[in-house]
């Protein structure tokens, strides 16, 4: 099995490994330069820590009794694994065991940190579940579908929490578990789900579907990709770009386009990842900007324009 490193365009930038045991699930260490590091869950019930470089760091056998199929950084550092025995543990970023959180009997498909690193959802039979690392924090729980849950996601800028399963619908919660979204069932059994970075839209996947919600639950947009079913999913940390491993073997890249917006008599439109063209309805106006690098976010207020690229940011009196 090897695992491959790509660049923002969709192209294999470089082969990180070789690795003899199945990898179900990965997941980096926020932070940046050196410091990052790859956690990778086996389907022997092992994970491993590897270096940006690819190398070994760390390999902790017979973490899990059977396979280990998800795993999590939080944000201050500390890995959760849970896998098909039911227990979820939490480890240093050494890899070094500091607590059995949960211990269950049926498989938790998917756990992820709350926005405060301080419990942990999780997905298990029909259930949701925010099980708290702290000692004192009560346990909330839930049914959140008819048939069994395969993902989730929470995200830390709304608190909001995006759910899916085996009942090929996908659900938005707060964080006390009350519904905020129940979509309609699709043809296909809904696999993974995932927020943008801001929390204003998250993906859908499902069988050879991508879907972009916005965070009230709504459709904006559809796509068919020739990938089987899209397992897992990835935003690019400016929220402009997702990958999705798809269970062909292939990945899908998306990005958002058509972002529209608008004040006063102004209309500003995100036509391609380095074009914004700018209307002024009022006076049949209308003019294009090209910038060097991919937009990554814009606001339109109070007479004036922001763009945000990746490395620069524009401000425009648009009076």
């Amino acid at each position: 099995m090897t695992i491959w490193k790509w660049n923002a365009d969709g192209e294999p930038e470089s082969k990180l490994m070789d690795i003899d045991q199945p990898v179900l699930s990965m997941d980096w260490l926020p932070g940046k330069g050196s410091q990052e590091t790859l956690a990778l869950a086996c389907s022997d019930g092992s994970f491993k820590l590897v270096s940006r470089a690819g190398r070994v760091e760390k390999s902790v056998a017979e973490a899990h009794m059977t396979a280990i199929i998800c795993l999590k950084w939080s944000y201050e550092g500390t890995l959760a694994t849970a896998g098909e025995d039911g227990q979820i543990k939490t480890w240093s970023r050494s890899g070094m065991l500091r607590a059995q959180v949960v211990q269950g009997g049926k498989p938790i498909y998917c756990l992820v940190w709350s926005p405060e690193s301080d419990a942990i959802l999780y997905c298990c039979d029909k259930n949701l579940v925010i099980e708290p690392t702290l000692p004192g924090n009560k346990q909330v729980s839930w049914k959140a579908h008819d048939g069994v849950v395969l993902a989730c996601d929470w995200n830390p800028a709304n608190n909001l929490i995006v759910s899916a399963g085996e009942d090929s619908k996908y659900r938005v919660w707060d964080q006390y578990g009350r519904q905020l979204y129940n979509s309609l069932p699709y043809d296909h059994v809904i696999t993974s789900v995932k927020w943008a970075p801001n929390g204003e839209v998250f993906a859908v996947g499902s069988f050879e579907m991508l879907r972009l919600c916005d965070k009230s639950g709504w459709s904006h947009s559809f796509d068919k990709p020739q990938t089987g079913s899209i397992l897992n999913m990835s935003w690019s940390n400016d929220g402009t770009i997702l990958a999705g491993a798809g269970g062909s073997g292939a990945v899908a890249f998306g990005y958002i386009v058509d972002r529209k917006m608008n004040w006063s008599n102004m209309e500003a439109m995100l036509d391609e990842d380095e074009k914004i063209t700018v209307t002024d309805y009022l006076h049949e106006l209308n003019e294009v900007l090209d910038y060097p690098e991919r937009v990554v976010a814009m606001s339109i207020k109070f007479n004036h324009m922001i763009v945000a690229t990746t490395t620069c940011v524009y401000v425009y009196n648009i009076q």
